[in-house]
């Protein structure tokens, strides 16, 4: 089989089953088609909204800052050029983009939650860093370190959401996730508006920005990680108690259910890696630059993966030529 033709589907993904397991997956495949609840548990709306911070706060650093550059004046030694705005703007797009490969990796290795009170703490350190600042290089490494925070939390928020919820609720959270977004552009605009004629209005309007992340910190510090990492972490008993949580209104066997699909596809995903990238022989000195190879191949060449990326950059590139992002900055 050519190598660009590799698709998740085919049957050389699937390892050798016995009887047994075929029957469990026939039984599976009828079970998945009921659904016993018709709602969203308190456990999951709680996980959902926690989580969804993230998307409070990208939308309300990536707006707060057109409200931002038409108050600072003088406060930063002098008055901004067009060099100093383009800088603070840019900054954050830039090391969003940096952040967002590297948080792929952490989250596989150090657990999705990990990766958000990371994204959290610079949050709060870069709101607070601007808020202080008062010099245009103190405002960029601010913004910068805020792009981090947003790399990082845009790219494995939605994935906890989507991991942690059902699946016939799964589309509905993370869609209310992405809307927070909107939500924290509509919040940074009209602080921007109250606080524009205050002295100093604008120290405010980037230092508020550290609420949220605080507030998600503390949050998600009583939230679970996800089944699915908990599972290729080894913790399997550990992913059952959290699978008990999130099927609580359910049968008691949903949760063993959802824990055999996990195991299932996560063998299918090591056998479709093990095809795309064959192990190498040797040491590598460089494991890390591997894996990311190992990431891109996957991605490019598996079948499912690349039409979703297609799709993604379509999306985005729709998104930039309908020409809102220059009238909001």
């Amino acid at each position: 089989m050519a190598r660009d033709e590799i698709a998740v589907e085919g049957p050389l993904m699937r390892e050798p089953e016995s009887p047994r397991d075929s029957l469990e997956d026939l039984t599976d495949s009828f079970m998945s088609e009921e659904r016993h609840a018709t709602t969203p548990s308190a456990f999951i709306w709680s996980l959902s909204f926690a989580a969804g911070i993230s998307g409070i706060l990208f939308g309300y650093d990536t707006g707060v800052i057109s409200s931002t550059l038409v108050s600072i004046g003088p406060d930063l030694s002098h008055p901004l050029s067009t060099l100093d705005k383009s800088l603070i703007t840019s900054s954050t797009s830039l090391f969003a983009l940096i952040a967002s490969p590297l948080a792929s990796i952490l989250a596989d290795r150090l657990g999705r939650r990990y990766v958000v009170l990371v994204a959290d703490v610079l949050f709060a350190v870069g709101a607070s860093w601007q808020a202080f600042t008062g010099s245009v290089t103190g405002m960029v490494v601010g913004r910068s370190v805020v792009g981090l925070a947003i790399g990082g939390a845009s790219l494995v928020a939605p994935l906890y959401i989507s991991e942690l919820s059902p699946s016939e609720f799964r589309g509905m959270l993370v869609t209310l996730s992405i809307l927070f977004i909107t939500g924290g552009q509509v919040v940074a605009y009209v602080l921007g508006y109250v606080l524009a004629q205050k002295a100093h209005g604008w120290r405010w309007m980037v230092g508020l920005g550290a609420v949220p992340a605080i507030l998600q910190f503390g949050l998600l510090m009583m939230l679970p990680e996800t089944p699915r990492w908990l599972v290729q972490a080894g913790k399997e008993d550990i992913a059952r108690l959290v699978l008990m949580k999130v099927y609580a209104s359910e049968t008691s066997t949903a949760g063993d259910k959802v824990l055999r699909d996990i195991r299932r596809e996560i063998r299918e995903q090591e056998a479709t890696s093990k095809v795309v990238n064959p192990p190498s022989s040797g040491n590598d000195p460089w494991p890390s630059l591997t894996q990311f190879q190992h990431r891109m191949t996957e991605l490019l060449y598996v079948g499912g993966n690349r039409r979703a990326l297609i799709i993604a950059c379509m999306l985005q590139g729709l998104q930039q030529l309908c020409g809102f992002v220059g009238p909001r900055f």
